[in-house]
């Protein structure tokens, strides 16, 4: 298109782009400094609005995209599964084993549900702690990219109408986090956000399930954070964080609940780089990721996919 356009046409391109800059500006052969100057132009003299767009039309256009991720996601299972992971902290170069068992999972039962828990990016290098030596770290652009073709793996497994959701974790918001508090200047720029390289997934703080099943990356800390976790939030809750993968029920008054912790999909151990902090100590940790099953809107008691020796395991058998 010539670069003489008028008001009109310039809507009805950023509107068919859904606003998606690269798309507009190549159409209409303008670079893309020169598109959003006139967005800001055609606004004022039209007295309209074009909204930024995340992420091209044709990606993910069945998905709900959450622009905000300070929010909360509510989801309804009457029958089906949701399998929960997190704390990936994908390094370049590392398939986890549990990583390997997920994609298997998923192509194999079909969850309607996939919400990963948070802390698939590390961000070691923008950490705000030290580095332990002179260990190596990978670069955020190298992160970010082998994130990008790990979730992929996932988002391909998963079947055409699954809702796929992202529960911020504390080593996700490092991402914007360095840039906020060095360059603030440069917030809501496309790409300075974690969302913004992964468009298929609807970013959330927490997600609630039918209204009694809270899933979300942390809350409380400790040996008995399962326990307080579901006694103080009244709910059955589904944490990562503390990458212990395991059940705890509670029953009172208002019956029966469970607090879970869904594990890491990580391998973990001395060979592992990304863990030296830990200075080769013991990690009570365990490789694997969680499922919730719902029949008639009431989740069954909740499972375990478990890596032991370098196996994957749920119910009993091999993923």
């Amino acid at each position: 298109m010539s670069k003489k356009t008028t008001d009109q046409e310039f809507i009805d391109c950023w509107l068919r782009h859904k606003g998606y800059v690269p798309g507009i500006a190549k159409e209409l052969d303008i670079n893309h400094r020169a598109c959003f100057s006139r967005r800001r132009q055609v606004e004022g003299r039209q007295g309209v609005k074009l909204p930024s767009g995340l992420h091209r039309p044709d990606c993910a256009t069945s998905r709900e995209y959450v622009e905000k991720y300070g929010s909360r996601i509510k989801l309804t299972i009457k029958d089906g599964m949701a399998v929960i992971f997190g704390d990936a902290h994908y390094w370049p170069g590392d398939k986890p084993i549990a990583h390997e068992a997920l994609i298997r999972f998923i192509s194999h039962y079909k969850p309607q549900t996939i919400i990963c828990n948070g802390d698939i990016f590390d961000g070691a290098r923008i950490s705000r702690h030290s580095p332990t030596g002179w260990s190596h770290m990978p670069d955020v652009r190298d992160e970010i990219e082998y994130c990008q073709q790990m979730v992929g793996e996932i988002e391909q497994a998963a079947p055409p109408k699954a809702k796929l959701v992202w529960c911020m974790g504390n080593h996700d918001t490092r991402f914007s986090a360095k840039l906020a508090s060095l360059a603030p200047e440069y917030v809501g720029v496309q790409g300075t956000d974690l969302p913004d390289h992964f468009p298929a997934w609807n970013f959330a703080w927490s997600a609630e399930i039918n209204d009694d099943v809270m899933v979300k990356h942390r809350y409380h800390n400790g040996i008995h954070a399962t326990w307080n976790n579901t006694l103080k939030s009244g709910r059955s809750i589904f944490t990562n964080h503390l990458h212990r993968l395991m059940v705890t029920p509670i029953t009172d008054y208002n019956g029966r609940r469970y607090g879970v912790d869904c594990g890491t999909i990580s391998d973990f151990g001395p060979a592992e780089q990304k863990f030296i902090y830990g200075e080769d100590n013991p990690f009570n940790w365990a490789s694997g990721f969680a499922v919730a099953t719902f029949k008639n809107g009431n989740m069954l008691p909740p499972e375990l996919v478990v890596v032991q020796d370098g196996v994957a395991y749920f119910r009993g058998a091999h993923v």
